[in-house]
């Protein structure tokens, strides 16, 4: 008998080796497409619609360095309860002051750490700030709205700003302090999210227009009443956050309708916390430059210490968060600036102290910095009558705190007269008489 050629049967034998393959390769591939699409109807989610607060302890679960950088933060720390963290009230409770009419018993919960620290005693379901706050820089204690109890009243006036997930209709609150909801929206859908689908179920501010990043901000450092009128924050937009237009949901205060209570003439914001309607006047806002383009939340990248004394600092670089130190984050855009005018005579200064100067008052006159970054003029002071009734960029840096308005005028008068070209006029040859 004839033997049969080796090759043919290595040919066949190789053909269907690679067919088993194929098919086993296809099969398994069928099986882990389909424990992927099983893997997906595991999520339930793909958007916020009616989503709810889960706390930020569930944040934490996936996002534990921010969850810690956050938990350092002023924010985190706004609102305190004395029961649980002992070493949350910081007021001179020892030393008596007649401004204070309650003692450290009375505290159930304390706002704020860095500036001011304000009290807050229950009463039934409510909660009532209490008449006095304590200014942590002087160490002294002011009256805070003692012949105006309505003010005092914290879920109308204070809660959304001061708390995560407020009712204020329910008087609950799911979190203390200014937590990861509270800026990027209620999480339970995003915690469920169907796999691919973990973006649109939560709210980042880089993700957004400039505007609608800016209102996430501005929910709170603005002033003004809700739509109802009841309220001094925009109850509905916490839900809404990057979505929905604040205008629709808040009354913002207006400084072109007056309210000299807490405008300067010029503009100005007089009181801390309303840094968003600073930043609707500046320029900034024009070109979309908004607080993220500037601040981080999350961590902060301090490399200098300012001298003593100097207004704006390290500390205050960490506080506020700041991308760079001072004049680096602003010359990081401004790189094109010329030494001329005021420019001039102020090459050893700071952008800070001359465009953002401290005239807005957090718990003492002028320790809160302004965010039109308008340079105010101490002409403007002439023309409203005094320091007092306006003030301006010149008489806010230590060296010129007492030197004469008129004086600065005329430096600032020396300066530009020094610097402006001289006409063409100027050069024409005189006619004979």
């Amino acid at each position: 008998m004839k033997s049969i050629p080796k090759i043919p049967v290595i040919i066949g034998a190789i053909f269907i080796l690679s067919l088993g393959i194929v098919v086993a390769t296809t099969i398994i591939l069928k099986k882990t497409e389909l424990v992927h699409e099983e893997a997906q109807l595991a999520g339930k989610f793909k958007d916020r619609t009616d989503a709810s607060f889960v706390g930020s302890e569930t944040c934490k679960k996936c996002h534990e360095r921010t969850y810690l950088n956050w938990r350092t933060s002023l924010h985190s720390r706004m609102m305190r309860d004395v029961k649980l963290d002992k070493a949350a009230n910081i007021g001179d409770f020892d030393t008596p002051d007649n401004n204070r009419t309650f003692s450290k018993k009375d505290v159930d919960y304390v706002l704020g750490s860095q500036w001011k620290q304000q009290y807050l005693k229950k009463q039934g379901k409510d909660l009532i700030v209490l008449p006095a706050q304590y200014n942590v820089v002087n160490g002294r204690w002011a009256p805070y709205f003692s012949d105006e109890p309505s003010k005092r009243n914290w879920f109308a006036e204070c809660a959304g700003c001061h708390a995560t997930g407020v009712d204020p209709d329910k008087k609950t609150f799911i979190e203390m302090g200014i937590a990861c909801e509270a800026c990027h929206g209620p999480g339970s859908n995003h915690v469920e999210a169907i796999p691919g689908f973990e973006i649109p179920t939560i709210i980042q501010a880089g993700r957004l227009t400039p505007a609608l990043a800016a209102q996430i901000c501005g929910s709170c450092h603005t002033r003004g009443r809700d739509k109802t009128g009841k309220y001094a924050y925009p109850v509905d937009y916490q839900i809404h956050k990057g979505e929905g237009n604040i205008r629709l949901y808040f009354n913002e205060a207006n400084h072109d309708n007056g309210n000299a209570e807490i405008f300067w003439p010029s503009g100005e914001s007089k009181y801390s916390n309303q840094q968003y309607l600073d930043w609707k006047q500046s320029e900034h806002s024009k070109v979309g430059v908004v607080c993220v383009t500037c601040h981080n939340v999350h961590q902060s990248r301090a490399t200098l210490v300012s001298t003593a004394g100097g207004g704006s600092g390290l500390l205050d670089t960490i506080i506020s968060k700041t991308r760079l130190f001072e004049d680096r984050l602003c010359k990081s855009c401004h790189t094109t600036i010329q030494y001329r005018y005021a420019h001039r005579i102020h090459t050893f200064g700071s952008c800070v102290r001359c465009h953002m100067p401290r005239v807005a008052k957090i718990g003492e006159a002028g320790d809160a910095h302004s965010h039109t970054f308008r340079f105010m003029f101490p002409e403007a002071t002439l023309k409203s009558g005094g320091l007092d009734k306006q003030p301006n960029a010149c008489n806010s840096c230590h060296h010129h705190k007492d030197t004469p308005v008129e004086t600065l005028v005329g430096f600032l008068e020396g300066a530009k007269k020094n610097d402006m070209p001289k006409p063409f006029t100027v050069h024409l040859k005189k006619e004979e008489p």
